[in-house]
């Protein structure tokens, strides 16, 4: 695995006790008020959010940490598409970094966008983001049988021994509530609300510091 960084060193970035945030690329109208919401409160906490950077969840929760001051850590399967352009998401980011905090993109085997090679680098990003972060956050996520990113997410950082939260669903979506209820299942832990996520972050970090 190579990674390429661009930013501040990550030892530096990634702080104490950083804090993955992934779910849907489609979240409902709460989920993405929800994700910007705890990638804002974590970097008013002083956390560092790592998310992945696609759209959806990923992000509003880098957006709302960026906004607020913080620092988000995005990992990526590739920086650059074919015709040597920036993603237009990273570029806003990007501008929204410059005035108020650090984006750094740790990107996953290569720079350069290749079809054929994409699906895996989407994997690779989804162990680093895990093995990054000491919490991972599942603000809102959507249950599908095959492909389903999130789902590798929490799978990783369960396998990686990482405590896993996920918000209790307020849309009605039932995708919605059946990845809840499967994340549960997996050995996740239900918050009812971002404070919720706030205490039990601060109380697994204190934790994990005491060791």
């Amino acid at each position: 695995m190579v990674l390429y960084r661009v930013g501040v060193p990550l030892k530096v970035a990634l702080g104490r006790c950083p804090v993955a945030v992934a779910g849907t690329r489609d979240p409902t109208p709460w989920g993405r008020r929800l994700a910007w919401e705890i990638g804002h409160k974590l970097a008013e906490a002083g956390y560092t959010v790592v998310t992945g950077l696609a759209r959806g969840v990923d992000e509003e929760a880098a957006a709302g940490a960026l906004e607020t001051g913080g620092c988000a850590v995005a990992v990526l399967p590739y920086l650059f598409e074919r015709d040597g352009k920036l993603n237009p998401r990273v570029l806003r980011l990007l501008r929204v970094a410059a005035s108020s905090g650090a984006l750094v993109s740790a990107v996953a085997e290569n720079l350069v966008k290749d079809d054929g090679r994409v699906r895996v680098w989407l994997a690779a990003r989804n162990r680093i983001i895990t093995h990054m972060a000491a919490v991972l956050v599942v603000p809102e996520a959507k249950f599908k049988l095959a492909h389903w990113g999130t789902r590798y997410a929490v799978e990783y950082a369960l396998a990686a021994e990482r405590f896993v939260i996920v918000l209790e669903p307020r849309a009605k979506s039932s995708d919605v509530v059946k990845a809840f209820e499967y994340f549960k299942r997996r050995g996740a832990v239900a918050a009812r609300d971002v404070d919720e996520v706030l205490n039990t972050i601060k109380r697994r970090c204190s934790a994990k510091d005491a060791q």
